[in-house]
């Protein structure tokens, strides 16, 4: 998945769930960019593309650097609420229609909410990789989640990187949760059309 693709599943999700209900619009802003961390090892590919190809969904992509980021990421919010600074400047840039929807958690997050949180969903988006994969000419690519420990890698590519239906889904969902509110409800029903997608595409067509 893109990382445009990976944000949505980290807001979708974190809606699903319903933790803006039990924690506020933090948590949910939280998932969509801990969604994207493993993406990091990536980064090579603007300096050496030999590095890219032998290290991306390898050192970001794996379970140790999960519960490290996560840490790191969810202490730092709960110490500097890096969150709350970035949507109080990006708020100036917002509509007012917008703004009237900032709101602020009543009590303390736990820093275990954020670590749940950056766990659940960075793994999940080693799934979504390793179920979107390959096409345009491209191999499939597998995501190795015990490096170090182990080489093994994972791969069950249902539909092709690229493949612009999850974008669809998810932007169509997302713009029902701004049209038509009931945020958890839209957000279970998004994932589940997504599934299907992906079971139809991989299995039926």
């Amino acid at each position: 998945m893109t990382s445009p693709e990976h944000t949505m599943v980290g807001i979708l999700g974190a809606m699903a769930l319903g933790l803006h209900k039990r924690f506020g619009w933090q948590v949910v802003a939280f998932a969509a960019v801990v969604s994207n961390v493993p993406d990091f090892d990536g980064l090579p590919m603007l300096f050496d593309m030999e590095r890219f190809e032998s290290g991306h969904r390898v050192w970001g992509h794996n379970f140790l650097l999960i519960v490290a980021t996560s840490i790191i990421l969810g202490w730092t919010q709960v110490r500097f609420e890096w969150i709350q600074r970035i949507g109080a400047y990006a708020v100036h840039f917002l509509p007012s229609e917008v703004k009237r929807f900032q709101s602020s958690s009543q009590s303390p997050i736990p820093l275990s909410v954020f670590i749940f949180v950056g766990i659940g969903f960075q793994s999940v988006h080693l799934v979504c990789d390793m179920v979107v994969s390959g096409g345009q000419g491209l191999s499939n690519w597998p995501v190795k989640p015990f490096w170090p420990f182990r080489q093994i890698g994972y791969v069950y590519p249902l539909i092709p990187w690229g493949d612009i239906g999850p974008t669809i889904i998810m932007m169509a969902g997302i713009i029902g949760i701004a049209k038509f509110g009931r945020a958890q409800f839209l957000a279970m029903l998004t994932l589940l059309v997504l599934i299907i997608y992906l079971l139809f595409r991989g299995y039926w067509t």
